[in-house]
């Protein structure tokens, strides 16, 4: 049910609760537990319980509970070592290990002798053979204790009260102990492969709540993104760019940090995931510079291949940069507009992180006010200073001087100058050389080549359809630490390795009257500081009998839900329950302790009400709970009342649920129990119909789990409609936007299929994260191809071969620079220390790759075998709104006179390219522009 009743407990208690709790001063300190585990070697074999292992374990946990300046005071202190030097305040008691205490003790850790430690074993051998795993001491043993009277395992846990803003040093004396630190990309909880560290003759692994680990080590990982940045900035290098490199860098940070923390929106909230959207951003960010620059270059030598080298003239220049910003203005718009509502597809999610990286994802990637100004203002100058001073410069060096201007003699035409001004690169030679060859390269008609490549990949992806449709629900605990990480897989730990699962978890509380939360005034990027109310079942009385008898019987009914799933760890019982069985008290029913306490029957009506909350005063949780309960039971928080006014109860039981349990597994343990409750709901009188349950936070995260799945098929079936669209309105050719999509559908399928084909991935959280990254990934490489293919109909390619080579020609080496960069971007995550990064550079990669393969030859196998050609496929718009479904001659033709637009939208930007290029020299210079 809902999570959020813990929070509506604490917080509906503010007035009467916390200053009538252990004193006013509690509220200053911060509550912490901790978990310290033994084993005698790495192989798990002899016995902890020597005189001097006790001896190490004690100086183990002394770092922690003793003279620790920071620690205010032990709340708990369940330690194995209570059991051997342990005192009882009844010396009558002194005799049974199981009533001894630590408190008190004073952490001399003197040396016991033999036979002092064989009479505690054989005390608990003897408990442990009557009781099986409900002897209070099956948790601080391993299994085979009660065969061998030997432990390999034991454990303390310990719950302690730490001074305000110190949680994080607490740590320090135990960490110097166990030489454990924290360091670059490396987490002090990290140990040896069996997650545990020598320590003495024994070895230790230690857990504890008062370090978010994750916020500790994501920091790290967050600085790795600048060595992304240097590879990045490399690859412009090595492209020949070093001056519209750098700008271009500087362009995709400037869109990082103008897309902040706080952001143009005023949000202060920063979440782990975002720190994946550097990733990306700095990988995607790269392809409108090379779009660009690289279209600069093409249409430079298309329009003036001199015979000598040389820069353009001022009105050259113009005609460039003019051609350039019809084309790379429109193929910019639509990669960056489909990338970006593929990556705000997330934002539908209920889940706040999600929610917020789908914001502010594609604030990074079509960012009109900062890349879109950039790229189509500031870039073409650099371009431009680029062309004129730097351009097929080599030296590292290299001066600033303007080269010279390219001479074309007089009525030459520029069939006769094929010479190119630079010679072509190895990308552009294997374009040029291999790759058009192959894939137009025919054989009774028929395009052989493009055929077996089309129908290969086509295979593939019939492949990863197959893989990608065995997707399930994770089946294991998804791992986000490194192998050797103490927190990893700490849950299974316990439950293979101890006789019975730790007491210190598995709580169900169960509440009645309370119907709700009001979430009014919700910070939702804040809901630290929600100061919501709850709502109170105005129907709530338990002050009839009816009632009374109704919730005993709830009480009762406890003790035999039976569970038999495998997320319930009740090896052992005699039957299958629900509820933990031990020799102590599992379960907490007030109205049980009220009775006793009144010793007679319970009262009704209005003396049941001042009764209850005498008791609720008086009453010492102690005489009716053991170790195993006590610290879950409060009085004045299970029994609410509010301005004298009783508005809630709740009754708690530990169960055998395993914490932490993967997705498919923790999920059929809350439905079954959600199931049991709804039973139980018809059995009630109608004064207790507000009943509800919640796991302290264990089925708040299979509900996040749910909700991340869900939200991929919705981001899926959000970002494919939009992506056709945006393809149909860019290429307005409808054969080549269903091609399109269908392509993009593949590159997704694959990549989800090789999750499960090649890694043996569930559909958890991490891959629900990357199937909608995926699709932003998989949209460019296509959007520029199918852009490119139409667009080649305006510069007088009317034939499916001639406009395919076009579209190679054009953006074949463009795709490559920015799937190279992007793989290098990604692959930077492959050194960061949590798996999920680890996980997604490989995902990033892979789906690079695909994106490469199906966008350059299965797409393209596509349009070279039945791509569209002269006007078929494209869609007529009316004339008011200027259809130019006819070739453009103008662009086609050659002579810059007729390339000259003559009016409308094209002369103003032909007239403002004018007033730019003056503002790139000394003074204006003037065209004659018909």
């Amino acid at each position: 049910m809902n999570t959020l009743f813990s929070f509506v407990v604490q917080s509906s208690q503010n007035k009467e609760f916390q200053s009538a709790a252990s004193g006013d001063d509690e509220k200053d300190y911060e509550q912490e537990r901790l978990f310290f585990f033994y084993k005698t070697d790495v192989e798990g074999t002899g016995t902890l319980f020597t005189p001097e292992r006790l001896v190490t374990i004690c100086e183990v946990e002394k770092t922690m509970m003793a003279n620790n300046s920071l620690v205010k005071a032990v709340a708990t202190a369940d330690s194995v070592l209570g059991l051997f030097y342990g005192t009882a305040a009844d010396p009558m008691l002194q005799s049974v290990p199981a009533a001894r205490s630590i408190t008190g003790y004073d952490w001399s850790c003197q040396m016991l002798t033999q036979t002092q430690v064989d009479s505690v074993v054989d005390v608990m051998h003897t408990d442990l053979t009557d009781k099986g795993p409900q002897s209070l001491y099956a948790r601080f043993v391993d299994p085979n204790f009660p065969q061998t009277k030997q432990t390999a395992y034991s454990r303390t846990f310990a719950e302690f009260q730490v001074v305000p803003k110190q949680d994080e040093k607490v740590m320090n004396p135990a960490f110097e102990k166990l030489g454990l630190a924290y360091g670059f990309l490396r987490s002090a909880f990290q140990g040896d492969e069996d997650r545990f560290v020598q320590s003495g003759d024994i070895r230790v692994r230690v857990t504890y709540t008062g370090i978010n680990e994750i916020q500790k080590m994501a920091l790290p990982d967050f600085g790795l993104s600048f060595i992304s940045v240097v590879l990045v900035f490399g690859v412009s290098l090595e492209a020949q760019t070093y001056l519209t490199g750098q700008p271009g860098l500087r362009e995709r940070g400037g869109t990082v940090n103008a897309r902040n923390v706080e952001g143009v929106f005023r949000i202060e909230y920063f979440e782990f995931l975002h720190i994946l959207v550097v990733y990306l951003v700095l990988g995607i960010g790269a392809d409108d510079v090379y779009v660009f620059k690289d279209t600069f270059c093409h249409v430079k030598k298309a329009e003036f291949p001199f015979a000598k080298p040389g820069r353009l003239t001022e009105e050259q220049e113009i005609r460039v940069l003019s051609l350039t910003f019809q084309r790379a203005g429109t193929a910019i718009f639509n990669t960056s507009f489909t990338t970006a509502l593929a990556f705000a597809s997330c934002s539908v999610s209920k889940a706040m992180p999600m929610r917020t990286c789908g914001w502010y994802a594609p604030s990074q990637k079509l960012d009109f006010g900062m890349c879109e100004v950039l790229t189509l203002i500031y870039f073409p100058s650099v371009v431009i200073l680029w062309h004129r001073r730097l351009q097929s410069k080599r030296c590292c060096c290299p001066g600033l001087s303007e080269r010279p201007t390219a001479i074309v003699p007089e009525g030459a035409s520029k069939e006769k100058f094929d010479k190119k001004e630079e010679s072509a690169g190895v990308v552009e030679n294997f374009f040029e050389k291999l790759y058009i060859p192959v894939m137009s390269k025919q054989v009774g008609g028929v395009r052989v080549y493009a055929l077996l490549l089309g129908v290969l990949l086509l295979g593939v992806a019939i492949q990863g359809i197959a893989f990608a449709l065995q997707l399930t629900p994770p089946r294991t605990e998804e791992v986000w630490f490194p192998g050797n990480h103490m927190l990893l897989s700490i849950q299974d730990f316990m439950a293979d390795n101890f006789y019975t699962p730790s007491s210190d978890n598995y709580v169900i509380t169960i509440f009645l009257g309370i119907a709700g939360l009001d979430k009014t005034g919700i910070q939702v990027y804040d809901p630290g500081a929600f100061t919501g109310t709850a709502i109170y079942d105005s129907g709530f009385d338990l002050s009839t009998p009816e009632a009374q008898s109704a919730l005993l019987s709830i009480c009762d009914k406890v003790h035999n839900i039976t569970c038999d799933l495998q997320g319930c760890d009740n090896a052992g019982y005699d039957q299958k329950t629900f509820l933990m069985q031990t020799s102590e008290r599992t379960d907490a029913c007030f109205l049980k302790d009220f009775q006793t306490w009144l010793n007679g029957p319970l009262p009704t009506g209005a003396n049941f009400t001042t009764q209850l909350q005498n008791f609720r005063n008086a009453a010492n949780v102690g005489d009716y709970y053991g170790d195993i309960m006590r610290k879950e039971v409060n009085y004045k928080q299970d029994i609410g009342f509010i301005n004298g006014e009783l508005k809630y109860v709740a009754i708690k039981f530990r169960s055998v649920m395993k914490k932490r349990l993967p997705f498919s597994i923790g999920t059929e343990v809350r439905d079954m129990l959600r199931q049991w409750l709804g039973q139980q709901r018809g059995l009630l009188p109608s004064s207790l119909q507000s009943i509800k349950f919640h796991g302290n936070g264990e089925f708040q995260r299979y509900d996040m789990g749910e909700e991340l799945i869900n939200g991929l098929f919705s981001g899926i079936a959000i970002a494919m409609p939009v992506s056709f669209v945006v393809l149909l309105s860019s290429t307005r050719n409808m054969v080549v936007a269903i091609y399109a999509v269908l392509t993009v559908a593949s590159i997704v399928l694959c990549v989800l299929g090789f999750c499960k084909s090649a890694m043996d991935w569930d559909l958890g959280v991490g891959e629900a994260i990357a199937g909608v990254i995926v699709i932003g990934y998989s949209v460019d490489y296509v959007v520029h191809l199918a852009h490119m293919y139409c667009e080649a109909k305006h510069f007088g390619h009317e034939t499916r071969d001639e406009r395919a080579k076009f579209a190679i020609r054009n953006m074949g080496s463009t795709i490559f620079a920015g799937a190279l960069t992007t793989m290098l971007a990604g692959a930077t995550m492959f050194m960061c220390f949590f798996y999920f990064f680890i996980k997604m550079a490989l995902l990033i990669c892979v789906t690079i790759m695909y994106s490469f393969l199906y966008s350059l030859i299965f797409f393209m196998a596509v349009l070279w075998l039945a791509g569209p050609e002269y006007n078929f496929g494209y869609l007529r718009l009316p004339k008011c709104m200027g259809d130019k479904s006819k070739p453009d001659a103008s662009i086609a033709n050659s002579d810059l006179q007729a390339a000259a637009p003559t009016s409308g939208p094209s002369l103003r930007v032909f007239n403002g390219l004018h007033l730019l290029a003056q503002d790139l020299d000394e003074g204006p210079r003037t065209i004659q522009v018909p």
